[in-house]
């Protein structure tokens, strides 16, 4: 063995050691020895015929030379970071467009809420008068949804131009983007293939004592490296050439929409607070920075007077309002009285009066008589009664009710050929109605399909339930 072969094997255990750290299960699809490694013959072709297969390439610890551009790198490095701003502004444009539209909702839909519950219920009228702590607000709150509707009219336009020159543009540059990166991609596995045949023609031609299947593969192995080489050029020259510009485009692009986004921000919520102010002029103190000590002091005790109103206290059930009457009256209870009336009424007394209740009807009675009591219980009497009673006669037997057995299917998951004289065939998703089966679906079954009768293997199919 040759100094070449002993490093080829030590590279060999070590690629199949890391492959088996990873899961990677198709190496042995791709080169059967570690002489095929060394020329790179077998698992170049396999993995110019199956792309999915350069990834396990990648992942295995073999001597692989990897070949940079710095230029490229650099121009990247300068794409990501447009790609990353592009990202980000086009998130913080569609967030910063859908709250201000939020908002002006919501306030639109406060203010109607605030007049519904500060308009006169009913014959009611001079509200401001009534209630001296409120009359501002009752006054100016028509005031106050007259001017959160003009707002939300005046600031719509706004966010139309929003959406029109920055989102849309933004949303346009982001998907150019994306082009760009799957272009980048694609030059990043034309590299790894290029790098890939351009190792195994190196090692395939510093082999010194070459074999004649090695002298068959140099020519296919130079051809496929000479097309890779093309591939990866085209796809690197192309993004060297063009980056430059789109960068230079992409900047001239971004900093004066990122300045009118400014501009926009800033004359919405110039109008709100214009709005607002001068709504509050002359009204309310704008000057106090405490919102809670404000609240607190115009709530005033009314949180105590809600809480001694009887209506928002919990109801109790009409049950336990009766049980506490009686618990508190001594009078007894419903299952007390029906006891008591129980216990002192004799089933004779009411046997009499149901008797005497029912209408009457003349029959014959015997002259009364004192009916003597029954004798005392006895051993001998008992056996004596027993002795003369006959048993009554056992039920006759219950007639056996008809049982209908309810045939049982099985669904065919896979194909089945009949193998010999008396088996079953079938297709997958064919019903099937078993005849006899047993527990283990290992076994063979007896089934009927279209009328034919006969037996089949009981995993090719799934009972169904």
């Amino acid at each position: 063995m040759t100094s070449d072969d002993s490093e080829g094997g030590w590279w060999w255990g070590q690629g199949i050691a890391s492959a088996e750290r990873l899961g990677i299960t198709r190496i042995s699809g791709c080169f059967q020895t570690h002489e095929e490694i060394l020329g790179g013959s077998r698992m170049d072709i396999e993995l110019v015929e199956d792309p999915s297969l350069r990834a396990d390439y990648t992942c295995l610890n073999l001597p692989f030379a990897e070949s940079t551009d710095p230029e490229f790198n650099d121009y990247e490095r300068k794409f990501a970071a447009i790609e990353q701003a592009c990202e980000k502004m086009l998130k913080d444009s569609t967030v910063f467009r859908d709250s201000v539209s939020n908002l002006l909702s919501s306030g639109s839909s406060f203010s109607a809420s605030l007049a519904t519950l500060f308009s006169p219920m009913g014959a009611e009228y001079n509200l401001a008068s009534k209630h001296p702590q409120a009359e501002v607000t009752v006054k100016n709150i028509s005031v106050y949804q007259g001017i959160m509707e003009e707002m939300r009219e005046t600031l719509l336009p706004e966010l139309e131009l929003i959406d029109s020159r920055i989102v849309q543009p933004c949303k346009e540059l982001n998907d150019i983007t994306k082009k760009i990166r799957k272009t980048i991609t694609k030059r990043e596995h034309k590299l790894i293939d290029y790098d890939r045949h351009n190792n195994s023609l190196n090692k395939l031609r510093e082999k010194k004592e070459k074999s004649l299947s090695d002298e068959k593969n140099l020519f296919k192995v130079e051809q496929d490296y000479e097309i890779a080489s093309g591939e990866y050029e085209h796809y690197n020259n192309l993004l060297k050439t063009e980056l430059p510009h789109f960068l230079g485009m992409a900047t001239r692009f971004i900093d004066p929409m990122f300045h009118s986004f400014y501009y926009m921000q800033l004359n919405v919520f110039y109008i709100i607070q214009e709005k607002l102010q001068s709504f509050a002029d002359g009204k309310y103190d704008l000057s106090r920075k405490d919102i809670e000590s404000i609240y607190l002091e115009q709530r005033g005790d009314t949180a105590e007077q809600i809480e001694e109103m009887a209506i928002v206290k919990r109801i109790t059930s009409t049950a336990k309002m009766l049980h506490a009457h009686r618990s508190a009256s001594g009078t007894p209870t419903r299952a007390g009285s029906i006891a008591s009336r129980t216990t002192s009424g004799s089933y004779l007394d009411r046997k009499d009066s149901y008797s005497s209740s029912a209408p009457k009807k003349e029959v014959f009675s015997p002259p009364s008589r004192t009916v003597a009591a029954p004798p005392p219980y006895t051993s001998t009497n008992s056996s004596a009664s027993i002795g003369t009673k006959k048993a009554p006669p056992p039920p006759p037997p219950l007639k056996p009710k008809p049982s209908f057995n309810r045939a049982v299917y099985a669904t065919a998951i896979f194909d089945f050929e009949a193998q010999a004289e008396g088996d079953l065939s079938f297709r997958a998703g064919d019903r099937i109605e078993i005849i006899e089966k047993t527990e283990n679906p290992d076994e063979w079954w007896t089934g009927k399909l279209n009328g034919a009768t006969g037996v089949f293997p009981g995993t090719y199919t799934q009972v169904d339930a």
